[in-house]
């Protein structure tokens, strides 16, 4: 894409701001856990999306699905990007490990 100049002179060059924006964001819920700086609020996202895949694995096996987002800590940042992670799994995320699960009960054989 050709960047539009306002001006021909050499001093003025200014871009459009049109063009130095996005197209489309490729995310349609607009978060996604690379893009938080933060390592300790990454990692609280981190622990939250694992937390749900965990308790979805579960829920399988014991028939009980999560409701409920569980407390991860009092601070209202940590919990909040717990949440974020929690809320960020898909129900692709969920197939995903349970195909994960069923390839590793394959190769781990039953020792007795």
């Amino acid at each position: 894409m050709a960047f539009v100049t306002h001006n021909t002179s050499r001093k003025c060059q200014s871009r459009s701001g049109v063009n130095s924006m996005p197209i489309a964001n490729f995310r349609p819920s607009g978060f996604h856990i690379s893009r938080i700086q933060n390592r300790v609020y990454r990692q609280c996202a981190k622990d939250g999306f694992n937390a749900r895949l965990r308790a979805e694995l579960a829920a399988e096996l014991a028939g009980v699905v999560p409701a409920t987002v569980p407390l991860y800590s009092h601070s209202l940042t940590r919990q909040s990007y717990f949440e974020q992670g929690w809320h960020a799994v898909t129900h692709l995320h969920i197939l995903k490990a349970r195909e994960q699960r069923k390839a590793q009960a394959m190769a781990v054989p039953n020792e007795q």
